[in-house]
């Protein structure tokens, strides 16, 4: 049985990720989202045995009084928040600071999801000791809230981690990932090409997310990870096509994918916010981008999961996530 409750902030596939595995690990967890809903990663529902170490509670992070108390009696908290880019600059600072403070107040490991927007452009291998230079206001953002981690763990006593991770596919994953249900299962199973950003033939190095999840959980319960970021390994580069067949072949249906010029993309900018918050990160999928997770690798003995067995888990979660609605059915009959 895992010692000290586990808090983990955020419901979306980071969140859920990070708590099951803790909940493998045996250890209490208390997961805070604005809703207190389950998870919609959470298809199935647990074993009583970890049923019972699970807590759902509702709370507003932006309210740092509902996170303090959200907070208490943790030994160690997670920050898998994430908000709509067009609010980022906004919201995301008085969050940060305020799991900054929460964590000293309850003596917690304070073990934040971050992605890696601050590395310089056109660096070939994206590792942990990469250049920083971030061109874009995201990057630059998320630059300046690592740094309040560093300062608050040499000033304040902060004991910290930070695990970086690539673009995510995998269970749980709805609007935020290439290969999610909006984007692309969803027309997958109705029979669309879905829709890519960029360059589908750049590689681009994918994160299965609960190899994410894995890595965050790794790296707070492990004295040699505090005090550092680091990136999540992951298996294989390939390009976005290659990947995208995967999924058609674990399918067993797909047509293709339909890649979205800029000016497509431009245009409905103009009418919804996030959409045009995209321009700025469009260069990730329009360019080679090869992330390295080595350092993870080698230091905690982390393996990734492969691909193909991504693929599958990814399928079977989001036809279990539809047993009942009738797409089972329609699919069956065909």
């Amino acid at each position: 049985m895992g010692a000290g409750l586990q808090v983990v902030f955020g419901a979306g596939p980071v969140g859920a990720s990070t708590a099951l595995h803790l909940l493998d690990l045996g250890h209490r967890v208390r997961m805070v989202s604005r809703s207190g809903r389950r998870p919609v990663a959470f298809v199935d529902k647990l074993r009583s045995e970890k049923e019972s170490r699970l807590e759902l509670l509702s709370g507003d992070a932006a309210n740092p009084a509902e996170l303090r108390k959200a907070s208490a009696g943790a030994s160690h908290i997670y920050h898998c928040l994430n908000l709509s880019y067009e609010d980022w600059a906004r919201g995301l600072p008085p969050i940060h600071a305020a799991l900054v403070s929460a964590a000293l107040e309850a003596d917690a490991v304070l073990a934040v999801a971050e992605n890696l927007y601050m590395y310089s452009r056109g660096q070939g291998r994206i590792h942990e000791d990469a250049i920083q230079e971030p061109h874009t206001r995201k990057g630059a953002l998320q630059k300046a809230l690592h740094q309040k981690l560093v300062e608050a763990g040499a000033s304040r006593g902060l004991r910290w981690t930070a695990v970086r991770a690539s673009d995510f596919y995998g269970p749980g994953a709805i609007q935020q990932s290439v290969f999610g249900t909006v984007r692309f299962l969803e027309p997958l199973y109705a029979g669309r090409k879905p829709g890519i950003l960029g360059d589908p033939d750049r590689m681009h190095s994918y994160t299965y997310v609960a190899d994410y999840g894995r890595a965050l959980a790794t790296a707070a319960q492990s004295p040699a990870a505090l005090g550092k970021a680091w990136i999540v390994p992951n298996d294989r580069t390939t390009s976005t096509r290659e990947l995208a067949q995967l999924f058609f072949e674990a399918a067993g249906r797909g047509r293709g994918i339909s890649p979205i010029p800029r000016p497509v993309l431009a245009l409905a900018g103009i009418f919804v916010p996030v959409i045009r918050e995209l321009g700025e990160m469009l260069y990730q999928k329009e360019e080679d981008y090869l992330v390295d997770g080595s350092s993870f690798k080698a230091t905690f003995g982390f393996e990734p999961t492969r691909l193909e067995d991504g693929v599958r888990t990814t399928l079977a979660w989001y036809l279990q996530l539809h047993q009942g609605s009738g797409l089972i059915a329609s699919l069956q009959g065909r």
